[in-house]
């Protein structure tokens, strides 16, 4: 009686492939890389020449630097998109503020709480030329011979904020003793149905308030707060 060996399973042995085979395929379907391009940023390929590249290197280093380039601009982009939509948020809610106010002195309470409390500024200073009023809460009345007038005269003509390092006499007159803490500031007009004032934020951060940065924002909160402070000041004439 013979024996019957069982036979052994054969194992599946993994196949390599030879630089030739590969060399041959790429020679066969020269457009193999159309559709793997993910690998160009991968492969490394040497060049006889030393540092010298060949035209082909060249424009596949070309395409990554302003793959790079686009990516960083995109990301730019989003986080500015990020920032305005952040931006609006704090600006509907200090709106929300000045809408719950009843009367003028609860719009400046809510004004300054909510330029801290949602724009982190340091000081806040608002002056009313007209309509003339008597309000417990000093200094708030600007008459119009106030010697101080002639200190923002050029931003009151031109009608729009003004930003930068402040002037020290101007300074002085809108933020008192706080005067020396203040290293940047915003001047913003305030202009609406006959109502005229104005709104100076202070900050310690020099770079803050920088001349030549972009208004639109301040320009808003301008036209919330003289449109609010407008619609109070005629509930009381």
């Amino acid at each position: 009686m013979s024996l019957i060996t069982p036979k052994t399973p054969k194992r599946h042995e993994e196949k390599t492939v030879s630089a030739v085979e590969v060399e041959v395929y790429l020679r066969q379907h020269p457009d193999f890389f159309h559709n793997q391009l993910d690998l160009l940023e991968i492969l490394k390929v040497p060049h006889p020449c030393g540092e010298a590249v060949s035209l082909i290197s060249r424009q596949i280093s070309l395409l990554r630097d302003n793959n790079r380039q686009l990516q960083a601009q995109l990301n730019d982009i989003l986080q500015i998109a990020r920032d305005n939509d952040a931006l609006h948020q704090r600006i509907h809610q200090l709106t929300l503020t000045l809408l719950d106010a009843t009367t003028l002195e609860d719009a400046l309470g809510g004004l300054t709480w909510g330029l801290h409390e949602y724009f982190q500024a340091d000081f806040i200073t608002v002056k009313i030329m007209q309509p003339a009023i008597a309000s417990p809460i000093a200094d708030l009345y600007m008459p119009s011979d106030d010697a101080g007038l002639i200190l923002f005269a050029s931003v009151l003509e031109a009608g729009k904020p003004h930003c930068g390092k402040p002037h020290p006499d101007q300074a002085k007159y809108v933020f008192g003793d706080d005067a020396s803490e203040v290293l940047s500031y915003a001047l913003i007009p305030l202009q609406h149905a006959g109502f005229k004032g104005l709104l100076a934020i202070g900050s310690r951060n020099a770079s803050r308030f920088e001349a030549g940065m972009g208004l639109h924002f301040l320009g808003q909160l301008g036209e919330i707060v003289s449109a609010r402070f407008a619609s109070l000041l005629t509930r009381l004439t």
